[in-house]
């Protein structure tokens, strides 16, 4: 599958999956198109454990919600978005 990302001059936007169970994720799009951002790439993913885990690394051992978050991720779908 083609992507639309362009990987330069972006930052990466995770909604969590509790926007998504409560169908906010339209209201959060429409925030950042309003704040005059662009998306470029956006793509649903269920991510699993070891995954995240390797994302939140970073945090491990410094950010006290670090396995909270970690079991909120891998609840349910995801939805990266690239911001330019």
């Amino acid at each position: 599958m083609q992507t639309t990302a362009v990987l330069n001059n972006c930052t990466l936007c995770l909604i969590k999956p509790h926007i998504i169970k409560e169908g906010k994720l339209g209201q959060v799009i429409d925030m950042i198109l309003e704040s005059g951002f662009e998306i470029s790439a956006m793509e649903l993913f269920n991510l699993s454990r070891p995954i995240i885990e390797e994302f939140y690394d970073v945090y491990k051992g410094v950010l006290p919600e670090y396995l909270p978050v970690i079991e909120h991720l891998s609840n349910g779908p995801v939805v990266a978005i690239e911001i330019r």
